[in-house]
């Protein structure tokens, strides 16, 4: 074994993270390259990979700076990464950051454990951000001429006004953005649960975040400015024959402003 060899190896898996998972799992394949596999320190590489891809993907603290401060709180900045450049090894980053964006999200949904506190905190942060950040970029023209009709019928054919995301989430982001605002966050103070959250952007001018009960996400959800009320209830698992409580659940969107039926 050479120092020739050595350097080409740590070369070659620093280029290719995926190598060095394979080879911490399977240390004959390095005896192959003619390398000892107590003569690398493949964690330090895998970590070394890891800081790296953090590092490449700086750019994006402008649109998502809460997730970055929760991995760093929570500790899972390096662990994170790594496994990224593991799961992206063999593939270009994208040259926007709406697509490196994307490409992290893609990843972070297939790796994180959603039955841990920092994981599931982690996910709901992400969306926030990138909900809030897809909405204030989009070009957003008023609906000024829309009738809101408070009293639902069967065939009323419910359809939103202007632009929206929703998301079903474990935690309130806001509560999180504001323990990730102090000096020392306590993320066990996060409230977990279930909690269904709206971000409508009816207007250049104007911007929420609205927090929903179950059914108003799903029917916010279903609504494609085509189905009736009776056709959406059907849908969600209901009967055709609207009953009070999904009638009145349209009607608060209604009264919102949110859905309007033309």
């Amino acid at each position: 074994m050479s120092a020739r060899q050595v350097h080409a190896v740590i070369a070659a898996g620093l280029k290719e993270p995926g190598l060095l998972a394979r080879w911490n799992q399977e240390p004959e394949m390095l005896r192959q390259c003619g390398v000892d596999p107590d003569a690398i320190d493949l964690e330090a590489l895998l970590k070394f990979a890891g800081l790296t891809t953090k590092v490449r993907h700086n750019g994006l603290r402008g649109d998502i700076p809460l997730t970055f401060r929760l991995l760093n709180i929570a500790g899972l900045e390096i662990e994170v990464f790594r496994a990224y450049a593991i799961f992206h090894a063999g593939k270009s980053f994208g040259t926007t950051v709406q697509e490196r964006i994307d490409d992290l999200l893609l990843f972070l949904k297939q790796w994180l454990d959603f039955d841990k506190r920092e994981h599931a905190l982690l996910w709901d942060v992400i969306r926030h951000e990138m909900a809030l950040a897809r909405l204030r970029k989009l070009d957003v023209i008023a609906d000024a001429g829309s009738v809101v009709q408070h009293r639902v019928r069967a065939s009323s054919v419910p359809r939103v006004r202007g632009e929206i995301i929703v998301h079903e989430m474990r935690s309130d982001p806001r509560v999180v953005e504001t323990l990730l605002s102090q000096k020392t966050p306590k993320l066990e103070q996060a409230p977990v649960g279930d909690f269904y959250f709206c971000y409508w952007r009816p207007s250049a001018e104007d911007f929420y975040v609205l927090e929903l009960d179950a059914l108003g996400f799903y029917f916010l959800s279903a609504i494609d400015g085509k189905r009736s009320a009776a056709e959406l209830s059907s849908l969600l698992g209901g009967a055709r024959k609207l009953r009070s409580g999904l009638l009145n659940s349209l009607a608060e969107l209604a009264g919102i402003g949110i859905v309007a039926f033309d």
